[in-house]
């Protein structure tokens, strides 16, 4: 009969056997071995877990994490960490607290960091990742509403409405090549560390990165509710989940070339017939 002890896990699978850090607070629902340690048992609630092949663990069973199931595990993990010191850094928040920058930040992207006062042209960075794949390595592929619609080549006429914005309101709508990469509507950089009255410093930032973007309740929600009610409902069946869905307005706006609220950084690259 094999014990946990013998069983190989994961190389990101939580360490058992241990004791509790005087920063954690362990729940009392959370049970601990006879020597008042982590194990097993303290995070799941499946019978005979110790004793059970790791790979013939139901991994989807409501109480594999204990008080389960969880939405996100993260949600699983605060309940005995502390939620707030185990924040993931924002990475795009580049400046401390007396405005200098940041250095060592730079290298989560930038494979060497440059120097924020000098002249670039793209063919100078070198990324760790490709632009198209460099976002992604934090964030989800579909971070918004038709965000993979927009990662594809753009044909001749199309790039050359962006040139000649680009040229007449002097701002930058990068691409790589002709593809659209998340940075073409996105800024990264903390407003503040390109300078602003270039083209690549320019951006909509209408309150503090840690807040983000910010949403206002329209009267068009009851509309859009109506109008969705029946495939939400179909979802629901479907998936055995129910699904809130409201329609807000954008109030702030934060790491964006150029406003979208608005629809001005739509029309860069889309022309409406009226």
């Amino acid at each position: 009969m094999a014990s946990h002890a013998e069983v190989k896990l994961p190389p990101l699978h939580h360490v058992v056997d241990i004791n509790v850090p005087e920063s954690m607070t362990v729940p009392e629902k959370f049970p601990l071995n006879k020597k008042g340690q982590i194990d097993c048992k303290t995070c799941h609630d499946v019978k005979n877990i110790e004793e059970t092949p790791f790979d013939e663990v139901d991994r989807d069973a409501d109480d594999f994490f204990r008080q389960g199931p969880y939405q996100q595990i993260t949600d699983f993990c605060y309940q005995c960490h502390d939620r707030e010191s185990n924040q993931r850094e924002n990475i795009h928040r580049l400046l401390d607290d007396k405005g200098e920058l940041k250095k060592q930040q730079c290298k989560f992207c930038h494979v060497e960091t440059p120097d924020p006062e000098e002249e670039y042209v793209r063919e100078d960075f070198e990324f760790r990742l490709l632009p198209q794949k460099l976002c992604l390595g934090c964030h989800l592929k579909t971070p918004h509403l038709n965000a993979n619609n927009h990662l594809l080549e753009v044909d001749d006429d199309m790039l050359e409405r962006i040139k000649k914005y680009e040229r007449k309101h002097q701002v930058s709508i990068p691409l790589n090549g002709k593809l659209i990469t998340c940075i073409s509507c996105h800024a990264v950089h903390e407003k503040g560390v390109l300078d602003m009255h270039k083209a690549a410093g320019k951006q909509v930032q209408d309150r503090d990165l840690e807040l983000g973007i910010g949403y206002e309740k329209h009267a068009w929600n009851n509309i859009v509710q109506e109008d969705k009610k029946s495939r939400l409902k179909k979802l629901a069946e479907h998936s055995g989940q129910e699904i809130e869905l409201s329609y807000q307005r954008i109030k702030y706006e934060v790491l964006l070339r150029l406003p979208a609220k608005d629809g001005t950084l739509c029309l860069v690259c889309h022309k409406f017939d009226l």
